[in-house]
């Protein structure tokens, strides 16, 4: 079960729970220092419920298969929280 919103930048994983967007974790860290800009090879993704990090295509996968994606018939190539939550 996908829980969190998640983002690895420099290695860092930085997470949100459910409803939180990707956007808010990238505003909660260019507040807390308003020099921080995402960089190239920053990855978007998700949390399992087991603390695990997901990419938005491992997501995809993995939120089909616990039958979490809200419209499992008509999805892109990778996840978004708008298709969970």
């Amino acid at each position: 079960m996908i829980t969190h919103v998640a983002c690895k930048i420099k290695g860092e994983v930085y997470s949100l729970p459910k409803p939180n967007r990707h956007h808010n974790i990238i505003w909660t860290l260019a507040a807390i220092d308003p020099s921080w800009r995402q960089a190239e090879g920053d990855i978007q993704g998700f949390l399992d419920d087991q603390g695990n990090f997901l990419d938005r295509t491992q997501a995809l996968a993995h939120a089909l298969q616990e039958r979490q994606h809200k419209t499992p018939d008509n999805h892109f190539p990778q996840l978004y929280s708008e298709d969970l939550w």
